[in-house]
């Protein structure tokens, strides 16, 4: 009886201890590494999939006002009539979004 309670203990403080470990073992960057094949045996030679694996950050959100949207797409639909080639409606919506980030900074 005596034994099954220091062993019960024992275990507890174990797992206890392993629990600590994991959290402390965590960085705010973990990189996991697989090998493939995954089964003894296999024709192919062997792969290391590495994935870094980095906590989400909410997205910053931008609110423009209603007369700057109105500008930008004004400026879109100019510069896209205007293009008579897909590169100049890409150089067209470049300077749209150049005016627009300034307004943004203003």
């Amino acid at each position: 009886m005596n034994q099954r309670h220091i062993t019960a203990f024992l275990f507890a403080a174990l797992c206890a201890a392993g629990a600590a470990q994991a959290q402390n073992a965590v960085p705010s960057t973990a990189t996991q590494e697989m090998q493939f094949p995954s089964r003894e045996g296999s024709l192919s030679p062997p792969s290391t999939l590495r994935m870094t694996v980095t906590p989400e950050t909410p997205p910053v959100v931008i609110r423009d006002t209603p007369e700057s949207q109105a500008e930008f797409q004004r400026c879109r639909q100019v510069s896209d009539r205007a293009a008579v080639s897909n590169a100049q409606m890409q150089a067209g919506l470049e300077q749209c979004m150049r005016e627009l980030e300034q307004r943004r900074q203003q």
